[in-house]
């Protein structure tokens, strides 16, 4: 029994200090962004409708944005319709958290965008899909007679901005950043 006793010690020894070292020495992957989200997927909406008598408007100088489904219905989205009028364009802009898709419903216009340094620059027509990767500077401009109107979706693949929780909350954001006066924004011109 002695003669086994050492060796046994020795191993489950070994394994501990084995387990120790890796704990000390070898940091584990840091995971950024992780999300956590108090929706419910059980409980959420589901179905939501883009009729311009249901959705909250918000009207930039530049552009409105007809708020569809709120980032705070979701994990890792939120999506608006965007209406540009005839000669008017959004202001250039950079998102560094979100994916950007846009579906053209109506209208033509020009996506510029930057990305690696280069600017491009895309004509985009009823029925095109665009996709705009995070961190890449664009701005749509109308360049028809009629209002470019596009349902814009964004997609989070780190999760929502914690500091604003909700569409309204980033509105907000954009309004105090550009000067643009929020309270001004909610109210339809026309």
């Amino acid at each position: 029994m002695k003669k086994l006793f050492l060796p046994a010690t020795s191993f489950v020894l070994g394994i501990l200090l084995t387990a120790a070292a890796y704990n000390f020495f070898v940091k584990p992957p840091v995971i950024k962004n992780v999300l956590v989200s108090s929706v419910s997927p059980l409980t959420t909406k589901v179905v939501y409708s883009i009729a311009d008598s249901v959705t909250e408007g918000y009207y930039f100088p530049t552009h409105d944005n007809l708020l569809v489904m709120d980032r705070a219905n979701t994990e890792t989205c939120e999506a608006f319709i965007v209406q540009v009028a005839p000669n008017k364009f959004t202001h250039r802009h950079v998102h560094d958290d979100t994916e950007k898709i846009f579906y053209i419903l109506s209208g033509k216009g020009r996506l510029d965008l930057e990305r690696g340094g280069k600017k491009e620059s895309f004509i985009v027509n009823p029925k095109d899909f665009v996709h705009v990767p995070r961190n890449c500077y664009h701005q749509t401009f109308c360049e028809g007679p009629d209002s470019l109107k596009y349902l814009a979706i964004d997609c989070f693949p780190g999760g929502h901005n914690p500091e604003e929780p909700t569409w309204d909350s980033h509105a907000v954001a954009v309004c105090k950043m550009k000067g643009w006066d929020y309270k001004e924004a909610r109210i339809k011109k026309n």
